[in-house]
């Protein structure tokens, strides 16, 4: 083709003998010649041709089979993973035991608890100690036996409904008050700025952004001009100080009594993970339809990592992009001192690589399935299948996990480790490649056989403890009841949307709306770490069980909206003066 375009040319000129053989698939050979009456074909459809042609390179290009060195998007897959050479240094450091061990000493530990695994789990089930799952011995197949979920709605309900309500901006200075979070928020001055602003205004802005109000109809509701109000959201409010703002509210109730009561486990740190969708009130990039949730309009998702009731973190993903592609980057990007171990999420956080990687620093990804048949062809075996079919397992195996290969790829394995170790991909960049390489590409089919043998470790321990269920299921209740409390935060100011023009401007007020959760979680674990500090020193015991139990995550307490003033306020109004600049002529 390029000889021929080179010499000015057109491809219907050229004899068929000069078309490459299988170019042309059987299927497609009727929609791209001229056949004579015999069905023999005698010329080119050249301008079909030609488009295959580009539709192939196209998809050889996605699929990282043809790569451009100047490219940025498009170069080679290992030319985006560091050396370990040059960054050795630093990569001790970070402290990566999967860097440090032989990859055959880490296997060997994986494939022996795999193995004992799936013998625990056949004997057990043989033996009726799985009292939650039912096995069909005809049909072969597993369903739950879910037990009723403690609730403590009541509980919950009776003790906020016995505290004074109080208005969102006293409860704002009161807990600024104890840990002081809006020091952190420092301004981004002009140079001839003179004036600092006070707590007042910031904090103004921070709830006109995380209310959706605005900062006009804050300005025309409160006391504090628009000027002021517009002044301080372009110095203070961005979004490093917005991180650190919450950081410093999650530390603090880090440091309150009643907060280790909320870990499940003394061992374990449960985090969890999921999406929330919100409507945005001006198209933007990331903003993206989706009929489900937002109808005709357009919307974005906020993605949060909670633990313990509080909102470590949160990004802006688009309504079109897959959730689990963001599961690592937001539990590595954590900058508070709550570091959760155990990350729990829904179906949406399972891909075929992320039980690998938050494998490889340390984490474990724990989600909470639907469906335990479902699951069952995606358990695998460490030694060939053909060894449990002979002892007759009640389950079989789905295959066995390729270990030569994860240990022929070690090297890359390792220096995609040390990529996001050191951050110089992304997750989602790195899912992304790796899901639109060829199936036969040896570093990614690797690092799916390695995610394999994780998700197999965990499902089979899944399956066996109904404890390990429990927590999981607490953990992701946990996050849907925030999601509840920042939805009733955004839907004052009427939708449940975020506001801006841009996407960085979105991005603030989801911020700001998480600060603000963030804020209503500390007071009520102050108020609870209170009770809890009394019922302590008397040693009332089942006060102290009954506290323990309270969710800080609740608002009927709180008056978003302020109080209406009916008493010592009454003014005239002055008609003549309210429609002096109306001229209707």
């Amino acid at each position: 083709m390029k000889q021929v375009f080179q010499r000015q040319q057109r491809l219907n000129q050229r004899p068929i003998e000069e078309i490459p053989q299988g170019t042309i698939s059987r299927r497609l050979q009727a929609y791209l010649f001229h056949v004579n009456e015999a069905g023999k074909p005698i010329s080119l459809r050249a301008e079909r041709y030609e488009f295959l042609v580009y539709r192939h390179l196209r998809k050889l290009i996605d699929m990282g089979e043809i790569y451009f060195e100047d490219s940025i998007q498009h170069r080679s897959f290992s030319d985006e993973l560091v050396t370990i050479e040059q960054k050795s240094e630093i990569l001790n450091q970070l402290d990566i035991n999967w860097l440090r061990q032989p990859v055959n000493l880490t296997l060997d530990t994986l494939f022996t608890e795999l193995d004992v695994e799936w013998r625990s789990f056949d004997r057990e089930l043989r033996q009726g100690k799985l009292k939650h799952l039912v096995f069909d011995s005809s049909a072969k197949t597993l369903t739950w036996q879910r037990p009723k979920a403690d609730t403590d709605d009541a509980l919950k309900k009776s003790f906020y409904g016995t505290v004074q309500s109080r208005d969102m901006t006293d409860i704002f200075r009161f807990v600024n008050e104890q840990c002081h979070f809006l020091s952190v928020m420092t301004p981004l001055q002009p140079r001839y700025a003179k004036k600092m602003a006070d707590e007042d205004s910031l904090m103004a802005v921070i709830m006109a952004q995380a209310m959706n109000h605005g900062n006009f109809s804050m300005a025309e509701t409160g006391d504090i001009p628009y000027h002021l109000l517009d002044a301080t959201h372009q110095q203070y409010l961005r979004l490093a100080t917005l991180k650190a703002a919450n950081d410093n509210v999650s530390n603090f109730i880090a440091q309150l009594p009643i907060f280790p009561f909320y870990s499940f486990d003394l061992d374990v740190l449960y985090g969890s993970v999921d999406g929330q969708k919100f409507q945005a009130a001006n198209p933007t990039i990331k903003a993206r339809y989706s009929r489900k949730y937002f109808g005709k309009d357009k919307g974005v998702v906020g993605y949060s990592f909670l633990a313990n009731h509080v909102a470590l973190q949160t990004e802006l993903i688009g309504a079109n992009q897959h959730e689990s592609y963001w599961v690592f980057d937001i539990c590595y990007n954590n900058t508070s001192d709550i570091v959760p171990t155990m990350i729990t999420g829904d179906m949406h956080s399972i891909n075929k690589a992320n039980f690998a990687i938050l494998f490889w620093f340390k984490m474990k990804l724990a989600p909470r399935f639907t469906n335990v048949q479902a699951q069952l062809k995606h358990l695998y075996c460490g030694v060939n299948p053909e060894t449990y079919a002979n002892k007759n397992f009640l389950i079989m195996p789905a295959g066995q996990i390729d270990r030569e290969l994860i240990i022929s790829e070690k090297d890359t394995i390792d220096r995609v480790v040390a990529t996001l170790g050191l951050k110089e991909m992304s997750q989602s960049v790195l899912v992304r490649k790796l899901c639109t390489m060829s199936g036969h590409h040896r570093t990614r089919k690797a690092i799916f056989e390695f995610d394999k043998l994780i998700r197999s470790l965990y499902t089979l321990r899944y399956f066996r403890d109904p404890q390990l269920q429990r927590n999981v299921h607490r953990s992701q209740n946990r996050i849907e009841g925030y999601h509840q409390l920042r939805g009733a935060i955004a839907q004052v100011g009427g939708k449940k949307e975020l506001i801006g023009y841009t996407d960085l401007d979105i991005a603030i007020s989801n911020q700001c709306g998480r600060l603000l959760a963030n804020i209503v979680i500390a007071y009520n674990s102050i108020l609870l770490s209170k009770l809890l500090t009394r019922y302590a020193d008397l040693g009332n015991q089942k006060a102290l069980e009954r506290i323990k139990r309270i969710s800080p995550v609740a608002w009927q307490h709180i008056y978003f909206l302020g109080h209406y003033t009916f008493r010592n306020q009454h003014r005239n109004f002055d008609l003549d003066s309210m429609l002096s600049s109306v001229n209707l002529s």
